[in-house]
Parts: structure tokens; C-alpha cells; sequence
């Protein structure tokens, strides 16, 4: 936290400024979770206008909604990681230029940051089996209720 939030500071540490925002997470926080709803906002914040940004982060979040479900794969730890590589070779400062704009740069950081530091709470969600939904479906309507049955 006294690190000064400057391009070329936070670059040698392997991310990037952006916004300028910072996330704080406690010793609670699902870290899947949380990498789920950061790309899902970038998914939603891209222009479409180029190729990367527009399929690798729909990707990104399709693989993680299916992890957060309970029906990740094994090998969804590593195509997360080259769609990454896909959008952005790589967490190297200043990230490569792929797209129009940083946001597709931006959106691979949270994802490969987490594999790299929090692995046993992805291969945690992999190895779990997925929950059970049952569906449940509503009485029928038998017509209008005529009398109003008094409680004494």
C-alpha cells in the first residue's frame, strides 16, 4: 500500500495504473468470484471494434462462469491463460499493443495474476462436483378463491 501510483511504478511490479482505482480484497474474498465479476465488467466495456478485446474477454468470462458453476475442467486453468495471451502476450510492462485501446490488457491482468497467486482456490472450484439444481415448479391455479377462511 505505500507504493506510489505511478505508470512506471506499478509496471516494474507487473500491473498497470488504469483508472487509477484500487480493489482491496480481505482473507474472505473469493478470489474466483471476484476474477469472474472484473471480467465480466470488461466484457461489457468492450467496443467490439477489435478482435481480441471483443472474443478473448467474452471467453475469459464464459470459462470462468463455467468454473464458478462447478463445471470446470482441468485444462481451463491453462486456455484461460492463452486467451490471455491471446488478448496480451504475456505481464510484461508496458504490456504488448494488440488491441485499439488498453482495456483488453487490462482485463487479461486480474485473470492471470490470479492463477498465478490463488491456483488452489481455481483448482478448489475444478475439483468440487457441481451444485444441484433441482427445478421446482408452482401449484396449479385452481380458480378464484370465494371465501376468505377465518382464523380463531
Amino acid at each position: 500500500l505505500d507504493t506510489p501510483l505511478e505508470a512506471a511504478t506499478v509496471g516494474k511490479m507487473g500491473t498497470m495504473l488504469g483508472s487509477g482505482a484500487v480493489v482491496v480484497f480481505d482473507e474472505e474474498t473469493d478470489m474466483v468470484k471476484a476474477c469472474l465479476r472484473l471480467n465480466r465488467f470488461f466484457a461489457r466495456e468492450s467496443c467490439g471494434k477489435c478482435t481480441p478485446c471483443r472474443e478473448g474477454t467474452t471467453w475469459l468470462e464464459m470459462i470462468l462462469q463455467r468454473i464458478v458453476d462447478g463445471n470446470g475442467r482441468p485444462e481451463d486453468l491453462d486456455l484461460l491463460l492463452d486467451v490471455c495471451d491471446n488478448i496480451s502476450v504475456g505481464l510484461n510492462w508496458p504490456p504488448k499493443q494488440t488491441t485499439i485501446c488498453p482495456l483488453g490488457q487490462s482485463a487479461t491482468t486480474p485473470v492471470a495474476s490470479a492463477i498465478m497467486r490463488f491456483k488452489d482456490e481455481f483448482e478448489a472450484y475444478i475439483g468440487a462436483p457441481a451444485p444441484i439444481t433441482v427445478e421446482v415448479k408452482g401449484a396449479a391455479f385452481v380458480g378464484p378463491v370465494n371465501e376468505v377462511a377465518s382464523v380463531d
